[in-house]
C-alpha cells in the first residue's frame, strides 16, 4: 500500500525510504474523514496539512527524519520566500508519527511535494492549462451533472484539481465532483479515489 506520508513528502523523505529507515503504512480513514492524513484549505488560501501514518518499530529515526523535513523547508523557502513552508509539528506517540506542516498556498504545497494541486476559478484553470473537457456530478443529486461551458459559468464557486490521495477539507461544501472522488456526508471533505496519474475535479462554495 502506498503510504500517504511517502506520496505527500517524497521530496525530503526519500533518503530515509531508500536506506530502509522508514516503513509506514496509512491509517486514514476515507468512510468518515475522522482519523488520518488531512490537508485544510483555509479561507485565506493557506493549506495546512496534518499527515498522521503508523509506522513498524525499528524501522524509523524521529531526529533523523524532522532534522530532513526542517532541512528541505529551509532549501524551498530560499528560493521560494521565507514563509512559504512552515514545520509546525514532527512527532512520534503510540506508535503512529504526526507529522504538521503549513504552507503560503496551494502552489506552494504542489510545488514542495511534486504534486498537482489547484485552487482557483474555472478560467484560472483553463488559464493554466488544465483539460476543463468533463462531466461532473452533483453532490446532493448525482443524475444532476455538469460540463465545461457550466463549470466557466460558476464564477462565484472554487475549482479543486488534484492527484492528491489524502483527504482535503475545503473552505465550504462540495457541489460538483468527478466520478473518482468520495465526499464526507457534510460534504466539506473529499477524497480522490483514483492514482496519481488521473485527476480529481471538484466544485465547491
Amino acid at each position: 500500500m502506498r503510504s500517504s506520508l511517502k506520496k505527500v513528502y517524497k521530496c525530503m523523505i526519500g533518503i530515509l525510504i531508500s536506506t530502509g529507515m522508514l516503513g509506514l503504512v496509512s491509517c486514514g480513514n476515507k468512510v468518515e474523514g475522522v482519523s488520518g492524513s488531512i490537508l485544510t484549505i483555509e479561507k485565506d488560501g493557506t493549506v495546512r496539512a496534518n499527515i498522521v501514518e503508523d509506522f513498524r518499530e525499528g524501522y524509523y529515526d524521529k531526529e533523523e527524519l524532522q532534522q530532513t523535513i526542517l532541512e528541505q523547508a529551509a532549501s524551498y523557502n530560499r528560493n521560494a520566500g521565507s514563509g512559504s513552508v512552515t514545520v509546525e509539528k514532527v512527532e512520534a506517540k503510540e506508535e503512529a508519527i504526526t507529522v504538521q506542516m503549513t504552507y503560503a498556498g496551494v502552489q506552494d504545497y504542489a510545488s514542495f511535494n511534486h504534486a498537482i494541486f489547484f485552487a482557483g476559478t474555472a478560467k484560472e484553470a483553463l488559464e493554466a492549462g488544465f483539460d476543463l473537457n468533463v462531466v461532473l456530478s452533483g453532490v446532493k443529486n448525482e443524475m444532476e451533472t455538469v460540463g465545461e461551458s457550466d463549470i466557466l459559468g460558476m464564477e462565484g464557486s472554487v475549482l479543486l484539481i488534484t492527484n492528491i490521495n489524502d483527504g482535503i477539507a475545503v473552505n465550504g461544501k462540495a457541489l460538483y465532483v468527478s466520478d473518482n472522488v468520495v465526499v464526507s456526508p457534510n460534504a466539506k471533505t473529499i477524497w480522490y479515489s483514483g492514482d496519481e496519474n488521473g485527476l480529481a475535479y471538484v466544485i465547491y462554495q
